[in-house]
């Protein structure tokens, strides 16, 4: 007991006789362990994944995207559709990712609801029974907008949507009319009909030719039915390729990535392609192939926001610090990395020239001790506890930093575990260094050095 009470007080005097010094090197491990924390899950991929949402496959991660959720600053991206200038910049950002040969890309949308106006439905439908397509939920017509300016009764039917990459990725083929085509899919004004198709369940029910018009997301679009696909064509929900389909066949499947030729002279017939190139990138899906770097394909989609104006998509599964720094360029990045190890030798230095001229100035003392029968290590775990009690507020920190409410990433446990392993390796060097100081002690030497 009394050798606890000793350690206890050798521990409390020399953290009293430097508790300024203390306190700063607590702050600046503090700093120096979240800084670390976070340049390592940038340029290590630390891996905190949404797992739903990143798939191995072959030989290459498909990761899914996110604007709406992710991004505090995505309302400004709808909210530039109130010019030409806004919605083509929204058109490039997205043509740009879809014909990106190196990180392949491909937007589904599994259930997605079509409203049609009650009025059309017996000229789109030629009198035919159109009951079994509707949404599962929907069991009368609603008065409600059809569009921003338009109120009326309508109803709801099963609906997807699919850019030309998925289309051919999954295979679709048509029995009557054509599929989605680079043709079809661009139209000259804005006003023009765009293509859309129907499950095989259409077959004989409605005709291709056919036209419409659909609303989706509050926009309206006409339509003009261009084929009825093949019985079988599905999807995988959330763009997840290892699970359960959902069947195409009674389906109404409208075309993400619509390309308009000339500028209207109404900005909202063009809002709406604008609308729906953004709702694209959410619905997204792009391919890494093994061997690159994801940190390159988050500075893709950073530099391509930049070039449009927009800011970037998260890549749904990166790691925290590409979070984070998803929106910096390269070199601020490297300059956060060349500040961060600057900081951390700082931080190193003063806690070793903090206890060099610890013991130095103790040295008597220690001499006194080991004379009297004490222990080397009586010595060392107050010294010791002194450094774990420094480092302390910085585990506390870490933890409080690198929260789901802060990061706004799922989950963060190898963050936290990469705080407790950057703390337990700084006290290790601590420990070494005390250790290197305290080797091979002379005691007949300390106690001849003058205080």
């Amino acid at each position: 007991m009394r050798k606890i009470r000793f350690m206890v007080e050798e521990f409390l005097r020399s953290f009293r006789k430097s508790l300024i010094k203390n306190i700063l090197l607590m702050a600046m491990f503090s700093i120096s362990l979240v800084m670390a924390v976070l340049m390592c899950s940038y340029y290590l991929d630390l891996g905190d994944r949404y797992k739903e949402s990143t798939q191995h496959i072959e030989d290459s991660t498909w990761y899914g995207l996110n604007f709406i959720m992710a991004d505090y600053e995505s309302n400004r991206v709808p909210d530039s559709f109130t010019t030409v200038t806004g919605c083509r910049n929204m058109m490039g950002y997205y043509e740009e990712l879809s014909e990106s040969e190196e990180y392949p890309f491909f937007s589904l949308k599994d259930d997605q609801s079509v409203y049609l106006r009650e009025d059309d439905l017996e000229g789109f439908f030629g009198g035919n029974d159109y009951k079994g397509f509707l949404d599962e939920e929907q069991t009368d017509s609603v008065y409600a907008h059809f569009s921003e300016d338009e109120i009326c009764n309508m109803w709801c039917f099963q609906g997807a949507q699919i850019d030309l990459a998925a289309y051919r990725m999954f295979g679709f083929r048509t029995v009557e009319g054509e599929g989605f085509t680079e043709e079809n899919i661009t139209v000259k004004q804005a006003s023009d009909p765009v293509p859309i198709l129907l499950g095989n369940d259409y077959q004989g029910v409605v005709a291709v030719g056919a036209e419409i018009d659909v609303s989706y997301w509050g926009y309206v679009y006409p339509c003009r039915v261009a084929g009825i696909l093949e019985r079988g064509a599905s999807l995988p929900p959330y763009s997840q390729m290892n699970v359960s389909m959902t069947s195409m066949d009674s389906r109404i499947i409208f075309p993400h990535g619509i390309r308009v030729e000339e500028d209207p002279a109404n900005v909202y017939e063009i809002a709406r392609y604008a609308f729906n190139d953004y709702i694209a990138v959410e619905d997204g899906t792009i391919q890494l192939l093994d061997g690159k770097d994801v940190s390159e394909l988050v500075g893709m989609f950073r530099d391509v926001g930049q070039k449009y104006g927009i800011p970037p998509a998260q890549v749904v599964g990166t790691s925290v610090g590409m979070e984070l720094f998803r929106r910096e360029s390269a070199a601020s990045v490297r300059n956060l990395l060349i500040l961060t190890v600057a900081l951390l030798c700082f931080t190193f230095y003063g806690l070793f020239v903090t206890f060099y001229d610890k013991i130095q100035s103790n040295s008597r003392n220690y001499g006194i001790y080991l004379m009297n029968g004490c222990s080397l290590s009586m010595i060392l775990i107050p010294c010791l506890l002194e450094v774990a009690v420094i480092l302390l507020p910085a585990v506390f920190v870490g933890r409080a930093v690198f929260t789901v409410e802060n990061m706004g990433v799922l989950p963060v446990e190898v963050t936290v575990r990469a705080v407790y392993l950057f703390a337990g390796a700084a006290f290790l060097v601590g420990a070494g260094f005390l250790a290197y100081l305290m080797r091979g002690v002379d005691t007949e030497q300390l106690i001849r050095q003058k205080e």
